[in-house]
């Protein structure tokens, strides 16, 4: 927006500049204009609305006389106050038919429409008087009723001059008509007050409820005077305390007085009336003193706001005049001189410095021409000195581009010059075309010159870079820094045969008068060095693999590893051999099965410790968790395939490496699958240990073999299997937190026990932990949630079926996966086991305290069958 308002034409900003100020002035002035007139309006409004009030306020008070007679007409049963009552009545109809002329006249014709809802409901109250006062000559109400009704219509004509009167823009008018409101309330209170103690003394006593509304009248009349008092002007309190004063005044408060002590009532009736009537005439002259001063005042604000509102037009008018001749003045003068200017300049640039601006005026624009006149003339001396530079430029211009062609075809690396558009130069050096294999180079985009050789992150890095080299506020030596293709790969092809290169691109800066004119770009092959530097990285990388290895297998007993490796190269063999006899695409079988595998797997390289392995073994898993969740097709499983032969071949690095140390250790079972009861143990031990380690707690395993039962070699690799994955389980969802133990009362330390029996046709193998049992909510749980069972299922299903749920394949109470856990194949591999050599379990547990599973295999015959040591 501002840079748009700064390119417009000076005419144009003159307008910009000009209008809104118009505009401004002429919105003030009708502002100015508008508050005059609504004062002007308020005040006319007010006065005729004081005028309705006033006629208003006449009838109330001759009601609130009609009222105090009528009280004492019933009070006496029409016995006094009949003639009185007769000719109040005339006055009272007298006033109220001059309020209606009043409201009828035309001039009030604005008010009575704004106000026809209120004046209308104040004439349905009038017209009840009719009604009223036959019920009164008829003695059909009380003369507390008649007081009521005769309230209720003078409070609505209260209220309806409220109404009326109560709005104006004049904070001091304002104050005083709140003031005369509770003038007019107390007065209306100091009727009542008349009206009641008529009919008290016409009845020589006042009943209680009677005396109460007495009292109250009284204290409410004394309010509303202390509010009127203490808001009105002091014109109109020394008026009112110079008016309500005198015997008649002083008479009212004595028999107030006498009412008061609520005692026998002997004065006479129509002496309080008239006395009262004394008293409430001099407030009604104090209430017509101060509607006039209120009605003067509204006048005199008319007039006054007439009179600004003449002087403020008239006065806006001149000012206005006078300066719109100024502005035009002043705008067309300067106009003018901009015009001259603006000839001059285009004569300037079409190349014509024979003649001079010539503006009359001292001011700025003519202080402009003058410089303007001195620039003709140093353009011209200028002039004659660029000929001759210009004639100089070409003689070196001729020398040194030939020193440059013998450079650029003999230097070895590649350099050029970048434009502020990212072009490469015209002139290159020869070896471009050798470093990138690309004869089209001059003119190109840098950036799209590189785009086919990169990758997409290193050109989005590049893009960005580039962008910084023209910036000056940017230190050279930082954006450097931030160069992505400082060394990098790239692909070039040529007659069909891609080939990698490796390149440093630097970049330097070229001033010309301190201002960054190009950027020359120096690209250097360095794929021999590159080459030679990774060939020497990986053959370092594989001198440490080489002593990982090493150091594995010299902390692991030998015919453990040996016995691990042997069985490790069978298993893998089987999976090749499962795959070559996969003859239709379904792949989910094949899948299962080798994740069995290298599950089976990986426990037994955690047990014995060879760490190497089992993270192999964990990245395998992984990869193959990753493909159950898609459909799976022969070009993915290829991936697992891979990956297995990897850890194949990794296996045979390993017993070759074996081989090689094989006289450091003497102790080696005579057929590789044969291990010793006592190896197995021990290294379900220092497999407990490792797991428990990773848990973060402490368990104690415990073999018992009272019989001194010898498994034969069949079941030594199924028992170290299952009891693999029985520690594991045991350890990640069985066994506490020592913190959770310790809070129980159990030993921080958790207790695993693997006991060996038998019998004559079974071998028993006892397995018992003191953890915290199995958890039959959360299996139910898991069980709906992985889609095994129903809820509906669950609920017909005996404990031991529930039990059952665990061995499912994928079964899992876990909430994540872990080296250790979450898969949901542990336990399903053990009940694999089991039915691949006929054996059966019983499963036992007490919530919160133990778990214990108890397997029996049978014996094996005659060779095979097992021994007794």
């Amino acid at each position: 927006m501002i840079k748009r308002l700064t390119n417009l034409p000076i005419r144009q900003k003159f307008a910009v500049i000009i209008i809104p100020l118009i505009v401004i002035i002429l919105a003030f002035d009708y502002l100015q204009v508008r508050y005059h007139y609504l004062d002007y309006s308020d005040s006319v409004r007010l006065n005729k609305a004081i005028t309705v009030g006033i006629e208003i306020n006449h009838v109330v008070h001759e009601i609130q006389k009609e009222r105090s007679i009528s009280s004492g007409f019933l009070a006496n049963e029409g016995e006094s106050f009949g003639v009185k009552l007769s000719q109040q009545r005339e006055k009272t109809d007298s006033t109220l038919q001059q309020y209606y002329n009043e409201i009828s006249s035309g001039d009030l014709g604005e008010l009575i429409e704004l106000h026809r809802g209120d004046l209308d409901e104040l004439n349905t109250f009038f017209d009840k008087l009719t009604t009223l006062r036959k019920s009164i000559d008829q003695h059909r109400i009380s003369s507390e009723e008649s007081i009521d009704r005769f309230s209720e219509i003078n409070n609505t004509a209260l209220n309806t001059v409220i109404k009326l009167i109560d709005e104006t823009r004049d904070k001091e008018i304002a104050q005083q008509i709140h003031a005369i409101i509770y003038f007019l309330k107390s007065k209306e209170f100091a009727s009542i007050e008349r009206a009641i103690g008529t009919q008290a003394f016409s009845h020589n006593h006042i009943g209680f409820d009677l005396y109460n509304r007495f009292t109250t009248l009284v204290a409410r009349q004394n309010s509303y005077l202390d509010a009127f008092e203490i808001i009105a002007n002091e014109e109109s309190t020394a008026y009112y305390e110079q008016m309500v004063q005198g015997e008649e005044v002083q008479e009212v408060e004595r028999m107030r007085q006498v009412v008061f002590l609520n005692d026998t009532l002997s004065e006479s009736p129509d002496h309080w009336y008239d006395v009262s009537t004394d008293k409430i005439n001099r407030l009604k002259r104090v209430e017509d003193f101060m509607s006039d001063r209120i009605q003067a005042r509204t006048q005199e604000i008319a007039s006054q706001s007439v009179k600004n509102f003449w002087t403020f037009l008239i006065l806006d008018i001149t000012i206005g005049i006078i300066a719109f001749w100024l502005m035009t003045t002043l705008v067309t003068n300067l106009l003018k001189n901009v015009s001259i200017l603006e000839a001059f300049t285009r004569r300037i640039s079409a190349g014509d410095l024979s003649k001079k601006v010539v503006i009359p005026t001292k001011d700025e624009l003519g202080q402009y021409a003058n410089t303007f006149n001195k620039m003709v003339l140093e353009i011209r001396k200028s002039q004659f000195e660029l000929r001759k530079q210009r004639d100089k430029a070409k003689f070196l211009y001729k020398n040194i581009y030939g020193v440059s062609l013998v450079v650029f075809e003999n230097i070895e690396q590649g350099i050029f010059l970048l434009d502020k558009e990212f072009k490469i130069s015209k002139f290159h050096s020869k070896a471009m075309k050798e470093i990138f294999n690309n004869d089209r180079i001059a003119g190109e985009n840098f950036t799209n010159f590189m785009r086919p050789l990169i990758l997409p992150r290193e050109l989005e890095a590049l893009e960005m870079f580039m962008r910084h080299l023209f910036n000056e506020d940017m230190d050279e030596e930082v954006v450097n820094q931030l160069n992505p293709i400082d060394q990098v790969k790239i692909h070039t092809e040529q007659n069909g045969i891609v080939a990698t290169k490796y390149i440093r691109v630097e970049f330097t800066r070229i001033f010309r008068k301190n201002k960054i004119q190009n950027i020359m770009v120096t690209v250097s092959d360095e794929t021999e060095s590159i080459l030679l530097q990774q060939h020497l990285s990986e053959a370092e990388k594989k001198k440490q693999q080489e002593t990982e290895r090493v150091l594995s297998i010299l902390k692991i007993d030998p015919s453990i590893l040996r016995g691990f490796l042997h069985n490790s190269r069978k298993m893998l063999k089987s999976i090749s051999e499962r795959y070559e006899k996969n003859d239709g695409d379904e792949y989910s079988e094949l899948l299962s099965f080798t994740f069995d595998i290298i599950h089976n797997l990986k426990g037994n390289a955690v047990v014995i410790g060879m760490e190497l392995m089992a993270n192999k073994f964990h990245e395998i898993e992984e990869a193959i968790t990753a493909l159950q969740s898609k459909e799976v097709r022969g070009k993915d499983f290829l991936a697992i395939l891979y990956e297995v032969d990897e850890a194949d071949r990794m296996i045979a690095e390993i017993a070759e490496m074996l081989y090689k140390i094989i006289n450091i250790y003497k102790k080696f079972p005579a057929e590789g699958d044969s291990v010793s009861n006592i190896m197995v143990i021990d290294s379900l031990e220092r497999g407990a240990e490792l797991i428990a380690k990773e848990e973060g707690k402490t368990v104690n395993v415990t073999f018992d073999n009272l019989e001194n039962v010898i498994l034969p070699e069949t079941y030594i690799g199924p028992f170290k299997d299952m009891m693999i994955q029985l520690i594991r389980n045991s350890i990640v969802h069985g066994i506490e937190a020592p913190s959770v133990r310790m809070n129980e009362g159990k030993s921080i330390t958790g207790e695993i026990l693997i006991e060996l029996s038998k019998s004559d046709h079974e071998l028993f193998i006892r397995y018992k932990d003191d953890g915290r049992g199995l958890d039959m909510n959360r299996i139910k749980q898991q069980a709906v949630k992985k889609g095994i069972s129903s809820q509906d299922e669950l609920d017909q299903m005996e404990d031991f079926e529930m039990v059952d749920l665990i061995f499912n394949e994928g079964f899992s109470t876990a909430d994540k996966s872990d080296a250790n856990a979450g898969r949901g194949q542990g336990m399903h591999l053990v009940k694999s086991l089991l039915n691949e050599h006929r054996g059966a379990y019983e499963i036992t547990y007490e919530e919160g305290k133990e778990f214990q599973m108890i397997i029996k295999l049978p014996v094996l015959e005659s060779g095979n069958e097992t021994e007794e040591a």
